[in-house]
């Protein structure tokens, strides 16, 4: 069977939620095949294994399909379709994740298949049992009734159970909890990883895969959580630890690390005067070029000198800041939605200075700042962004020139900012009376912004 045929007849039509697909013989050719041994895992009448596809371009090395199906009603579907032959530019297998339902003529297919019908009968249903963690953190969990012995080894599934849903960083797919097959030689205190799976908190497997080349290493060259889960396999207590139970998750939230003293005191350090008067609400509009787009911004300032916790507000998105007087953001977080996956994403200053007088800002003069910023997603690696930016007084005009509501003068800064394959220019407008800067313009290599305030109070 080739795997284009069945992309293409699925439409690549990925999803969270389990869809119906038109049945076709390639379909069927699927629930033909017979579960990997060492992909099998069963929660309650649920089984899920994966199956070896032959592939479209002539390769040696099978394309691979998981598969989710019930030993006690005609169900299954089809989770994911992946290439180990062909790899994506980040280095991992091409995936097309499918999460689609197989329709009843198709799933006729399995009460012919004897591998699907003989792994229902000797998989049983897993008996978890608690080796570590707490009720609110990370477990370690042994499923005792997938121990096997396999000559003088066992086999015998383990699971890291996480309190939240996170997101796998490479495969950018949800999962809850990592299921890993061993082959456990407890008089030698060896193992061989047979297959890691991760599943999502419905145990709904999300990515995954069997070792081709197991090797036996050392229980010693584990890491310690796994160290753990070894010795409980091998442990004759194993009965008597403590049954597992489900958990309800959310998605994790990433939030800003505080703040160190050092931020505190290079703000301070400034000797900028108080401002006479404070926002607490901006009404501002920001064109890209293909239309404005209203961003509320609502502002409480803080007992920090020049600190404003400011909840920003679109048609869009909802994300809160920590800025230092409106020029850049000490803090951030946000939570968005990209290519179907949830992101909770937070930054912080770790390293903050400055140079020039801000506290007079005569015009001609040059100011600058360079910042060090902590940036975490749920969905990348964590990177530390370096910025210097330099300003140059432009002039002082009538604050009213930017909205007529306003009171007191302007000074108007031209500012470059740099990194590591990064430059933009901005124009900034320092309100006097209210200690506050607001970007005019914002360009770099990819955006052009403009901005507009519609409101202030």
């Amino acid at each position: 069977m080739k795997r284009l045929a069945i992309v293409v007849a699925l439409g690549l039509l990925g999803g969270c939620s389990l869809k119906p697909v038109k049945s076709g013989p390639e379909f069927g050719e699927v629930l033909k095949q017979p579960p990997l041994a060492d992909s099998i895992l069963r929660d309650g009448d649920q089984l899920s294994y994966q199956v070896h596809l032959t592939t479209s371009k002539g390769s040696n090395v099978p394309d691979i399909a998981q598969v989710r199906a019930s030993c006690a009603t005609p169900e299954a579907s089809l989770l994911f379709l992946e290439s180990p032959g062909s790899l994506a530019a980040n280095g991992q297998p091409v995936r097309f994740t499918v999460m689609r339902t197989f329709a009843p003529e198709a799933v006729g297919y399995l009460k012919q298949n004897s591998g699907f019908i003989d792994a229902c009968a000797t998989t049983p249903r897993p008996d978890w049992r608690l080796a570590n963690g707490t009720a609110s953190g990370r477990q370690g969990l042994i499923d005792r009734a997938s121990l096997k012995p396999v000559g003088d080894s066992v086999h015998v599934w383990a699971a890291v159970d996480e309190p939240f849903i996170l997101t796998n960083k490479l495969k950018k797919m949800p999962y809850a909890q990592t299921r890993m097959h061993w082959q456990v030689n407890c008089s030698r205190k060896t193992y061989r990883a047979l297959a890691t799976f991760g599943l999502n908190e419905n145990n709904v497997v999300t990515f995954g895969n069997i070792e081709n080349a197991p090797q036996d290493q050392p229980f010693n060259s584990a890491e310690t959580d796994t160290q753990t889960l070894l010795n409980a396999a091998c442990s004759p207590t194993l009965a008597q630890m403590p049954t597992a139970t489900a958990r309800t998750k959310s998605e994790q939230i990433l939030t800003p690390a505080p703040l160190s003293a050092d931020i505190e005191q290079a703000t301070h350090a400034l000797g900028m005067p108080t401002p006479s008067k404070t926002f607490r609400h901006l009404v501002q509009k920001r064109d890209m070029g293909y239309g404005p787009m209203q961003i509320d911004l609502y502002l409480e300032p803080k007992a920090q000198s020049g600190q404003f916790t400011i909840r920003n507000v679109t048609q869009y998105s909802t994300y809160t800041t920590t800025t230092w007087r409106g020029l850049f953001n000490l803090s951030f977080q946000s939570r968005y939605k990209m290519d179907g996956i949830n992101v909770s994403s937070a930054s912080h200053l770790q390293q903050l200075s400055f140079i020039g007088d801000w506290q007079q800002m005569p015009v001609g003069a040059t100011l600058g700042y360079s910042t060090v910023e902590m940036n975490r997603t749920t969905t990348q690696e964590d990177r530390a962004l370096i910025r210097n930016t330099r300003c140059v007084v432009k002039r002082e005009l009538p604050a009213s020139k930017l909205n007529s509501a306003l009171t007191g003068t302007a000074k108007e800064l031209n500012c470059t900012t740099t990194g590591e394959k990064y430059s933009a220019t901005s124009t900034e407008l320092y309100l006097q009376d209210y200690g506050y800067f607001f970007t005019r313009q914002s360009d770099s290599a990819t955006t052009k912004m403009r901005y507009t305030l519609e409101k202030a109070e």
